[in-house]
């Protein structure tokens, strides 16, 4: 009876050793018939059912796949690599809701797995949910992809110290990275440190004298320091080297603006459109430059197009505002900003041009709370920046 067990087990184990050789050699095809022969063997394999979904996965049949994860964990509830693997095999089948639901169940069975942690975190941030993304990717140890991930959350969420402490732990963990050094270097400049992020740039263009972000960020860098002229010229150097790329475009464009050459401002911005058609940003600061050119049918076109690319642009909402307010068309303005408030309540501009219409309307109560509002605003602003200087301040010793 002992050899008739042991017989069984050798039998059963040999499809497993013959599967696993296959896969090692990159024989999926192979792999997924031994795996097969040995699932009839042991029925009750999670282990296996798990294999042939990740092997039918591996040949781009995900809906063959799905059903064998499922069964998988059927088979075994608490088998975490079933359901990260059916996390996976859902998200590519666009299936965003389910493949959360197992990702969450697989981070939940192994914490310590930060190959789990990192997909669903990216996952939760593909689909909006950037505050349970951040708290999922904070709880991921020592991967630099988890960090740069942190990094671009907070960046997005306003917290520009805490997304350059992230990209720059990204940095640390994997220093040939040109894309988290570019991000590091960028949030660098943003908080005004532009010759630290100069140096990151450079570092980049040494190993990668090619890379266009790189390219792109060092002419930034002098955008963002004042420094015009090195930023006109940079980027007039770049646009012949490159010269389909809509984000040079853009950026020559932002370039000229500040050189007060407005015509070819605009000129570049349309570019920028050309060969990037949804680039709001283009439209709306191709609508900013007529509008300082006094073109202010151009302008209002320019922050209607922008809308229609992003509907939740607040700026391009309070631009649309501001000039429609100026062509006297004062009911469509009014919509224009309070649709801006709605979606940025933070910004006093909105507040005092909609109450500056009011005023023109004659309706005095209602510019009054406008202005009161605006002032309101502009008082949370200010004690806001207040007190991040007084954090940044180093205290004086004590006597």
């Amino acid at each position: 009876m002992i050899l008739f067990v042991l017989a069984a087990g050798l039998l059963a184990a040999q499809p497993r050793v013959e599967g696993n050789a296959l896969k090692a050699k990159g024989d999926a095809i192979g792999a997924l018939a031994a795996f097969e022969r040995a699932a009839v063997l042991e029925p009750n394999a999670a282990d296996l059912r798990d294999e042939i979904g990740f092997l039918l996965a591996v040949q781009g049949r995900q809906a063959q796949a799905i059903p064998h994860f499922e069964h998988a964990i059927r088979l075994n509830p608490r088998y975490a690599p079933a359901h990260y693997h059916l996390g996976v095999a859902l998200w590519l089948a666009k299936d965003a809701a389910r493949a959360i639901i197992a990702m969450r169940e697989a981070a939940k069975l192994a914490p310590a797995n930060t190959e789990y942690r990192f997909r669903l975190a990216t996952m939760l941030s593909e689909t909006g949910n950037e505050k349970d993304a951040l708290t999922e990717a904070k709880t991921g140890g020592t991967r630099a992809d988890l960090w740069n991930l942190i990094g671009v959350l907070e960046q997005k969420k306003g917290d520009l110290e805490a997304a350059r402490n992230a990209y720059q732990k990204a940095v640390q963990l994997k220093p040939t990275d040109t894309e988290y050094r570019n991000n590091f270097g960028f949030m660098l400049v943003d908080l005004g440190m532009a010759q630290e992020g100069l140096a990151q740039f450079r570092q980049i263009l040494k190993q990668d004298p090619a890379n266009r972000m790189a390219q792109i960020n060092i002419g930034y860098a002098h955008l963002q320091s004042s420094n015009y002229d090195e930023a006109l010229t940079h980027f007039q150097t770049l646009v012949k080297q490159r010269p389909e790329d809509a984000v040079i475009h853009y950026n020559l464009g932002l370039a000229l603006k500040q050189k007060d050459q407005l015509e070819p401002a605009k000129k570049a911005f349309r570019e920028a459109l050309r060969f990037d058609p949804e680039m709001a940003e283009a439209q709306y600061t191709l609508g900013i430059t007529c509008w300082q050119n006094g073109d202010i049918d151009e302008s209002a076109d320019a922050m209607r197009a922008a809308i229609a690319k992003r509907p939740n642009y607040a700026e391009a909402h309070y631009m649309l505002g501001t000039a429609l307010k100026q062509k006297g068309e004062f009911a469509d303005a009014a919509n224009a900003l309070q649709e801006a408030i709605r979606l940025n309540p933070e910004t006093p501009g909105p507040f005092n041009t909609l109450a500056q219409i009011r005023q023109l309307q004659g309706d005095r109560e209602a510019a009054k709370k406008g202005f009161a509002q605006a002032a309101e605003v502009k008082k949370k602003i200010d004690a806001a920046q207040a007190q991040r200087l007084r954090s940044m301040t180093p205290s004086l010793p004590q006597r």
